[in-house]
Parts: structure tokens; C-alpha cells; sequence
């Protein structure tokens, strides 16, 4: 394969992870979140102009600087750009990704790239010096916040101070969501922002492209809430509403009673129970649900269902859909991303339509994911998932949940509900 080929390949398989689609229908707005998470993963920002020229969305005849090129590698979940180019070209590098003679040996790549960053570091500190824009001292920042209600929505006010800033722009961002970011004056100190959903957040205060304060915050669910996504302001259903027979279920006659179509594109369905989990860790703990899809027609024909497990640092993400539906899923484990082109998650392919059993069995970073009593998915991951702080189900359509259960790894059950 071409460089052109690897670099489409590549795009694919960024796209795949983020689930949005087809990048042909991508806005301005897709590529600055897909900025931000490229950033926040591998430390390297690649601006919505650079993203939007490897997109096809302005006209550009070069390749990428390969500093772009390695970065959108390592965010689809590879070593590098000469790694990826090398696993689609048979294994067998280019004669040109050879070692020059003299060069220093492939086998300490690692002592190589960490002088390099060493390099980089000293100069960029040098060029803010030179420009009269020193390192940020973080401690000469203060940032707070103080939510005004216990349920959603909810608003926050933010108690900042960010004089240090000189003439810096100074933004309040709600989460990882470069949309959700605010900008504020330097020289004020407060900013009241609104929060749509429930969910664990890391709110920040950054000055130019700098994070000089972060905060924990947690937005709990008061029970169970379903939200049926719109901008700018989801639809929402009380547990009143959507908890009966012992199962929680949003019907299409409810969507229907509040003019949300299911046609030609079904809406998406989220059911929250958002709240401390007693302490327990998302790195040693049990799960056990049973759900299933109860709308499966037109472009839903997948029966697409996403559990989402809370945790305040990682997250599990475990997809479910009709079997011949895999190749479009992702599923994510503490701190890592696969996507089912180049992972086999075929056993996450069941028939949604009937009540699907699933368990999620994590002990010291060691994950086990069960669908129906069969392992689809085993993985141990590295970086901490932090503790819980509950769970959300996401139906292409609608669905049901008929029970849910949360224990510690010795077998001691924090959280159950049968509704």
C-alpha cells in the first residue's frame, strides 16, 4: 500500500473509534472534539485545519508532516505511522524506513524518542521565553466550583482566578468536550455553566491552549433518568415513567407522544444511574445486567446497544449488537480503545432482540467480559480506572433493562436493582 492508502486506512480506523459515521457527513464542530481527544491521548495537538486537510475537507496535494502522520497512528491504536504502514504492506518496511549506515541501532528506539521529546521540550520552553510567555506556574491559579441543584439539569458556578493570565484568552471547559469551552475574562471571577447530563466530569480552566486547574465533578442521576439526546436539550422521562412491571423500558408509543421520530434515524436512548458507588473501585469489581433492544427496524436494524460502566478516571465501554453488526463496533477497557477491525469482537454479536445476559468481571485491571455465560473478551489493562460512580445504557431506538447488579470481587453486592 501507498502512502495515500495507509492514510485513508487510518482515517477509517479513527472513524470507526470515534462512532460518528461516515466522516462525509463530519462538521467543524466533529473535528475540534476529534482535536481535543487526539490531544488529550497523545500529548500532541493537531489543529482542526491539519485534521480537516487529511479529511479531504480542504484541498491540499501533500502528505502530512510525519509528525501528523505518527500522531493519527498512535490515536487509531498503533505504535506509529512506520508500524501501521508496515502491518498493511505485509510486515516488510520500505527500503527508505531502512537505518541509514551510522545510524544508531533500531533496538533502543525508546532512549531515542524520549531525547528527542527532551529536545522538543527545551525548545518550546526556550520559544515561550523568547516571546515573553513564560511556563505556566499552575499554583498561581485557583479554580472551584459549586453545583446550585442535586438532580439534571444542573447548574454550576465556577470560582476562578486566572490574573496571572497577562493577556492570555482564558476559557472554562466543562469536560473533555472542546464544545462544552467557554471563554471568560481574565479578571473575573466567576462563570455559571449548565450540565444537560448526568456523569463524572473533569471541568478545567485553561489559559491560551494551557490546563492550569482541573476539577472533579460528579452530577449525579437522583435515581434513575432517561434522556432522549437532542441539541441543545434533551427530552427527558422520570423514573415515573419508565420503570413498570419490574423492567426499565422507554416504549416508541412514549417517544411518540412527545413527536420524536424513529424514521429515517432513530434517536438515541440513554438511561442513567449516575452516584457514588460506596467506594468501589473500578478496577475490582462485578457487574451483572440483563437488557435487551426492542426497536430493530430501518437504519436500526443493528439493534445497537452500548453499556457504559462510570468510573472517575476509565471507563468501560461494551458495545452489543446483531452478529452480522460487529464490524462496526468499539469497545473500550479502562484506558484502551479497540475497534473490530483490528480486534476480534465477535463474541459481542447476540441476539439483542431477546434478553441478553452480560457480565463484566474486573480484578486488579484484569477484565473479563461475558455475554450469555460465554467470555467475549478478555483484556488486562495498565492505567487505574479510578472508583465507580454508576452506569448508563445507550439504545439505537429503544430498549430494556430488567435487572442490574454491582458487587465487590469477594461477592458482596453495593448496587441492585429489579426494578
Amino acid at each position: 500500500m501507498n502512502n495515500q492508502e495507509v492514510l485513508q486506512e487510518c482515517c477509517r480506523q479513527i472513524a470507526l473509534r470515534m462512532g460518528w459515521g461516515h466522516s462525509g457527513d463530519w462538521q467543524r464542530g466533529d473535528f475540534e472534539t476529534l482535536s481535543a481527544r487526539i490531544q488529550e491521548e497523545t500529548g500532541v495537538l493537531l489543529s482542526v485545519s491539519t485534521l480537516k486537510r487529511v479529511w479531504g475537507k480542504v484541498k491540499y496535494d501533500s502528505m502530512p508532516s510525519i509528525t501528523t502522520l505518527n500522531t493519527l497512528a498512535r490515536f487509531a491504536g498503533h505504535a506509529g505511522w512506520r508500524e501501521l504502514k508496515q502491518q498493511l504492506s505485509g510486515g516488510e518496511p520500505d527500503e527508505k524506513d531502512a537505518p541509514l549506515a551510522g545510524a544508531p541501532p533500531r533496538r533502543k528506539p525508546l532512549i531515542w524518542a524520549a531525547v528527542l521529546m527532551l529536545v522538543l521540550l527545551a525548545g518550546w520552553q526556550g520559544m515561550r521565553w523568547l516571546k515573553g510567555q513564560p511556563v505556566r506556574n499552575k499554583g498561581a491559579f485557583s479554580f472551584s466550583m459549586e453545583p446550585l441543584a442535586k438532580g439534571i439539569p444542573n447548574s454550576v458556578v465556577f470560582h476562578y482566578d486566572a490574573g496571572a493570565a497577562g493577556g492570555d484568552s482564558v476559557f472554562i471547559q466543562q469536560s473533555w468536550d472542546p464544545k462544552r469551552r467557554f471563554p471568560v475574562p481574565s479578571n473575573g471571577k466567576v462563570y455559571t455553566s449548565i450540565y444537560y447530563y448526568p456523569g463524572h466530569f473533569k471541568a478545567k480552566l485553561l489559559v491560551g491552549r494551557d490546563i492550569v486547574q482541573e476539577q472533579d465533578l460528579i452530577i449525579p442521576s437522583e435515581g434513575w433518568l432517561t434522556a432522549v439526546e437532542q441539541e441543545p436539550v434533551p427530552v427527558y422521562y422520570p423514573a415515573s415513567e419508565t420503570i413498570r412491571d419490574g423492567v426499565l423500558r422507554l416504549t416508541p408509543q412514549q417517544l411518540a407522544a412527545r413527536n420524536i421520530n424513529m424514521q429515517p434515524k432513530p434517536p438515541l436512548v440513554k438511561m442513567y444511574y449516575i452516584d457514588h458507588m460506596k467506594s468501589l473501585s473500578a478496577d475490582d469489581f462485578i457487574l451483572e445486567t440483563e437488557l435487551r433492544s426492542e426497536y430493530i427496524q430501518g437504519s436500526a436494524v443493528c439493534g445497537g446497544i452500548r453499556i457504559v460502566i462510570h468510573g472517575t478516571v476509565g471507563a468501560y465501554i461494551i458495545p452489543l449488537a446483531k452478529p452480522g453488526c460487529v464490524g462496526d463496533m468499539s469497545l473500550m477497557v479502562g484506558d484502551t480503545m479497540f475497534v473490530a477491525m483490528g480486534t476480534d469482537l465477535s463474541g459481542l454479536g447476540c441476539e439483542v432482540s431477546e434478553w441478553v445476559k452480560v457480565r463484566c468481571e474486573v480484578k486488579g485491571r484484569d477484565a473479563r467480559i461475558f455475554v450469555n455465560g460465554k467470555e467475549a473478551f478478555h483484556y488486562k489493562y495498565v492505567k487505574p480506572a479510578g472508583e465507580l460512580v454508576g452506569i448508563s445504557y445507550r439504545f439505537d431506538g429503544t430498549g430494556a433493562v430488567n435487572s442490574v447488579q454491582f458487587s465487590k470481587t469477594d461477592g458482596t453486592v453495593v448496587f441492585g436493582e429489579e426494578f
